[in-house]
């Protein structure tokens, strides 16, 4: 269950946030509330790695509280997310990813691709996201995208059959928002 992107530090674990990686695809704010007041923190920046043991996860200060999980309207956009679990039972999913995309026409206008279960944050994938403007999503971009999204990934030894469940998992989440076979 170890980190297989975002593990150069001290922290080897896995976020256990499903609802993270799908609100951070989805571009939603968490809204806080604490001695001083009101803030609000876009959940990609809500959820932060470790630099030391007695750092926080995530970006809730001394007597703070979440108060409200904001989702934009999705506009237009498609979204998906898929997970790769060893059973069906409740068990936490080995990878899984969330995929947000707007299309014009049939080709990708945006795209925001997350993968959960990978790294100690919902780890946002710049290089999947920018393989996939301006392409329609088929078998071949899809792949593309999930070869993209790991493509900085590093197995701690034993972990490494999670950089292939994460690649498939950001493949078939990008099919399935685009309404194509999985």
């Amino acid at each position: 269950y170890h980190a297989i992107l975002g593990n150069t530090g001290p922290a080897y674990f896995v976020s256990p946030s499903t609802l993270g990686t799908l609100f951070t695809a989805l571009g939603g704010t968490v809204r806080i509330f604490g001695p001083k007041g009101k803030r609000e923190v876009p959940v990609e920046k809500f959820f932060v790695i470790p630099q030391s043991e007695n750092q926080r996860e995530h970006d809730l200060g001394p007597n703070e509280i979440v108060t409200e999980i904001v989702l934009p309207p999705l506009s237009g956009a498609k979204a998906a997310t898929y997970e790769v679990r060893q059973k069906d039972a409740m068990d936490w999913p080995l990878a899984l990813a969330s995929v947000a995309i707007t299309l014009n026409g049939n080709k990708v206008r945006t795209a925001s691709v997350v993968m959960g279960y990978v790294a100690p944050v919902p780890w946002r994938s710049k290089e999947a996201e920018e393989s996939l403007i301006g392409k329609t999503i088929t078998e071949q971009t899809a792949k593309a995208a999930g070869d993209a999204a790991v493509s900085g990934a590093k197995s701690l030894g034993r972990n490494a059959y999670k950089i292939q469940l994460a690649r498939v998992a950001v493949k078939r989440a990008l099919l399935a928002a685009a309404g194509g076979a999985k």
